[in-house]
């Protein structure tokens, strides 16, 4: 090992002492929950109004973890949401891993690496190196797979900034990073995310049936990689990063990859992010609360994963953006600092402990086959577009721009959408109406159910 990399882990030992001890407490199977939250160091009062000011802002889960042992889980832990922009933060970390072990090399520029895309790229944008990607830096100014509206609206002119030199939050340096760690290592983003970090953490919920390439083939021959997660297994992934890469006695990720990518390489970000203080290497640093710093994975809607070292402390913040939900960034910045105030004190140490309770299962009917190879084909919906219904091996599902998602049976050409929460009621339909959907909305917006004419 290199003496730079000797004095970087050093470093993180000394920023963040809490990798020396040897009492630290990993979720095993199952999470164990502090029996009350006061023995966590938290005030049984201001917790209450924590949480009566998470769900009158409209969050669907939240998921605190002190010291490995879980103090808050309100909402559905169990529940998958999708990721949106997180999905970064989870690339970062393979990137660090495999950087490692010299199957990639962050100094080897597009030119070498032979990327390019359906305008190709100048000679100047080719200069562009893996780190300047990592750090949203490249200056290629092109379409992307699943940027939003703004992303595209703002995008500066072509040439206008030499590679490494401006920051710019384009999904182009993101969505390329996909294909880079895939040709390089020659292995598939997801399968080695659950090989080299979900299977080692026994995530609980995690599939590779949860996982998506968003292809937007008019745009870019990159795709977006789209996720969906639990809280409960969003919060491992946040432990491992609080704990310095080290899951038990396990080094899964490198310590100093860990201290690099959370740190700030950029700290005057551009337009609509001058509140969120810094950017590292796919992370976000925010600015100190108090003393205590932070670092963040971050998604549209209000999906949130905030490692906090000095309290020990991972929060997770999720929105139900499956019912177009959305949580402002200061909404949810202001719910972290009054959970702060919250911890009032030191947790007591021989608290009692119990396992977090596994959510029971709906019970759902099997699935009647026959019945079922009825509802099969394309339908089109007023905001989804277009969308499927098919037969994965045993499941009837429901394909999506986002992703991939099971139906079970709940009677009669009735269905739940698993992880949305949303019922699916399939009609016979007139001649017009077959092959289409649409969603049946409540007075505060809320989709009770979506109609699909076969």
């Amino acid at each position: 090992m290199s003496k730079s990399n000797i004095l970087c882990i050093l470093f993180c030992l000394l920023a963040n002492p809490l990798v020396m001890s040897q009492d630290l407490h990993f979720p095993a199977k199952h999470w164990m929950s502090y029996d009350k939250a006061a023995d966590a160091g938290f005030d049984e009062l201001q917790l209450a109004e924590v949480k009566q000011q998470f769900e009158k802002q409209g969050g669907s889960t939240m998921f605190v973890v002190q010291a490995g042992k879980v103090v808050v889980a309100w909402g559905s832990p169990d529940r998958r949401y999708l990721q949106a922009s997180i999905r970064k933060s989870y690339l970062s970390a393979l990137f660090g891993i495999f950087a490692e072990e010299g199957q990639i090399d962050l100094q080897q520029n597009l030119e070498s690496l032979a990327i390019d895309d359906i305008q190709a790229l100048t000679s100047t944008e080719k200069k562009a190196k893996i780190i300047d990607l990592l750090r949203a830096k490249s200056g290629i100014y092109l379409p992307a797979a699943f940027s939003p509206k703004g992303m595209a609206k703002y995008l500066p002119a072509r040439g206008s900034h030499d590679p490494g030199t401006f920051w710019y939050y384009n999904n182009w340096d993101f969505n390329a990073l996909s294909t880079i760690f895939q040709q390089q290592t020659q292995q598939d983003l997801f399968t080695a995310f659950h090989k080299r970090i979900a299977a080692p953490l026994q995530m609980e919920d995690f599939r590779l049936f949860d996982t998506y390439y968003r292809f937007e083939k008019d745009k870019s021959i990159h795709p977006a990689y789209l996720f969906k997660m639990s809280a409960r297994d969003m919060a491992r992934f946040g432990l491992l990063f609080l704990r310095a890469g080290k899951w038990k006695s396990e080094q899964l990720i490198p310590a100093e990859w860990v201290t690099e990518s959370t740190r700030v390489h950029t700290a005057e970000l551009g337009r609509g992010f001058q509140g969120r203080g810094g950017y590292g290497l796919l992370w976000w640093i925010a600015p100190p609360i108090d003393g205590n710093t932070l670092y963040y994975a971050s998604g549209s809607g209000g999906q949130r994963l905030y490692v906090i070292p000095e309290q020990d402390m991972v929060i997770v913040h999720l929105v139900d953006t499956y019912q177009n939900q959305d949580v402002a960034d200061e909404a949810i910045l202001s719910l972290v600092k009054r959970l702060l105030k919250a911890k009032t004190k030191e947790a007591n140490s021989k608290a009692n402990l119990e396992t977090l309770a596994v959510p029971e299962q709906q019970k759902t009917q099997a699935l009647d086959l026959v019945a079922a190879k009825q509802l099969i084909g394309e339908y089109q919906h007023p905001f989804l577009k277009k969308v499927g219904i098919a037969l994965q091996e045993k499941d009837l599902i429901l394909q999506t721009g986002v992703g991939t998602f099971k139906l079970s049976p709940m009677g009669q050409n009735q269905y739940l959408i698993e992880d949305i929460q949303i019922p699916i009621v399939f009609e016979a339909g007139e001649v017009a109406q077959k092959g289409t959907s649409r969603s049946v909305v409540n007075d505060q917006r809320i989709v009770e159910k979506v109609i699909f004419y076969y």
